[in-house]
């Protein structure tokens, strides 16, 4: 099937009827359908997935850019889905804490955004179809097209890939990308704030907390899930000694093998002592026992993909179905957010051409994910392998910028654009 343009009726001039699919029905496409839905658009979410999504305890460092859709259409304070912070702390060795700085970043809880966008898409009439299995994207006469493990074929005006690290979309515009191993990974789990070990929660309380290690580092931070429960989220950046380390490692219990990540529940025993052990030995006794007490950890491999187009014609690629930022610049939702907020500004015109709005927002994506891959990639190698993240430096975390992720006391922030100011 041809990626690309194709003209075809209701294809742009200005029918009200417009129509988009966004494959993947994720927080990045989720936020493309809810800000398409805002600007006029009809909108499908096909999800292979046959069950709602699951946030597995995976916490998200805020950004405006995320937060944006719930405060502005929504009218949510920013209490009702995160939670704030007053500190970044750094503990050393013995649990002390050796650095602090004053800090305004705010934490959610992926079930928490999942949920509100979802309830925001179905209550403006948008749809969000499970088992819907995309084998394939491009276009023909009618406009864009997708097609689907059952053998039927959908046409609309624009396709939206959202669907993540391994895109189906994006294998198909651009089959030659793959995402990149960087040779580490991250290992992820929360734990009940209320029922924190003695001793771990004074050095944590109301801080984002970094542990630089050798050759690895420790970060936790608070979040308040979907049914409004605090959690302790805490992510553990771990090398890799060899290729069949990672293998070995993505093994699960029943002896399958998973591509990228080894959901919570499913990791083998063997991996889980290791882990538990090595905790206690390199790991600060707050944090040591964090990790230890945290009875289902997951783990995720570290990636990076940097593709050189996110548009093609009536097609293109939103968060992880296009740039793939290692996590430590703590923007990859930002991004996905922010490229749908972009595209929604970009086609909301009814009499718009669908593909020169696409080449149009594609200069504007393309700068933000490639500048925020290379960041992130940096900030890595410096903490994986250089061992040159300084204790007590600022995070690097931001969307377009380090800080830029920050909240100001009515939360807004350095990095929080609007329609046309960038």
């Amino acid at each position: 099937m041809p990626a690309g343009g194709g003209a075809g009726a209701g294809a742009g001039g200005g029918d009200a009827g417009r129509k988009a699919l966004v494959v993947g029905g994720s927080l990045a496409g989720l936020s493309a359908a809810n800000w398409l839905t805002a600007a006029g658009w009809r909108v499908e979410i096909l999800e292979r997935s046959r069950q709602p999504l699951e946030d597995r305890g995976a916490g998200i460092v805020l950004h405006p850019s995320t937060s944006r859709f719930l405060t502005e259409q929504q009218g949510l304070a920013l209490d009702d889905f995160s939670l704030g912070v007053d500190h970044l702390r750094y503990v050393g060795p013995s649990g002390d804490v050796v650095a602090e700085s004053a800090s305004r970043l705010r934490f959610g809880a992926y079930g928490a955004l999942y949920r509100s966008l979802r309830r925001s898409l179905e209550e403006r009439g948008g749809a969000y179809v499970h088992g819907a299995h995309v084998t394939g994207a491009g276009a023909d006469a009618g406009g864009a097209v997708v097609e689907l493990a059952d053998g039927s074929r959908r046409t609309a005006d624009l396709v939206v890939g959202a669907d993540g690290v391994r895109s189906t979309v994006r294998r198909a515009v651009l089959p030659a990308i793959e995402p990149v191993v960087a040779g580490y990974v991250a290992w992820r789990g929360v734990f009940p704030e209320d029922e924190l070990p003695p001793g771990v929660r004074e050095p944590l309380a109301r801080a984002i907390t970094y542990t630089i290690l050798d050759h690895g580092h420790i970060l936790t931070y608070p979040i308040r899930t979907a049914t409004g429960e605090v959690q302790r989220n805490w992510v553990w950046y771990r090398n890799l000694p060899s290729p069949d380390d990672l293998d070995e490692l993505l093994r699960d219990r029943d002896g399958e093998r998973h591509d990228l990540s080894v959901p919570a529940g499913a990791v083998r025993q063997e991996h889980l002592d290791e882990l538990q052990a090595a905790a206690a030995a390199t790991l600060p006794p707050p944090v040591a026992k964090l990790v230890r007490a945290t009875a289902e950890p997951f783990v995720q491999v570290m990636v990076d993909v940097d593709p050189p187009k996110v548009a093609f014609g009536r097609i293109c690629l939103v968060g992880d179905a296009g740039f793939v930022a290692r996590p430590h610049a703590a923007a990859g939702t930002a991004k996905g957010a922010e490229e749908a907020w972009l595209l929604a500004q970009t086609v909301a015109d009814p009499a718009i051409d669908v593909p020169a709005a696409l080449a149009t927002w594609e200069l504007a994506v393309l700068p933000i994910g490639s500048a925020l891959v290379a960041r992130s990639r940096r900030a890595g190698e410096r903490a994986q392998y250089e061992g040159t993240w300084e204790v007590g430096e600022p995070l690097p975390f931001g969307l377009r910028a380090a800080g830029d992720s920050e909240y100001g006391p009515e939360g807004a922030a350095a990095g929080h654009t609007r329609p046309g100011s960038g």
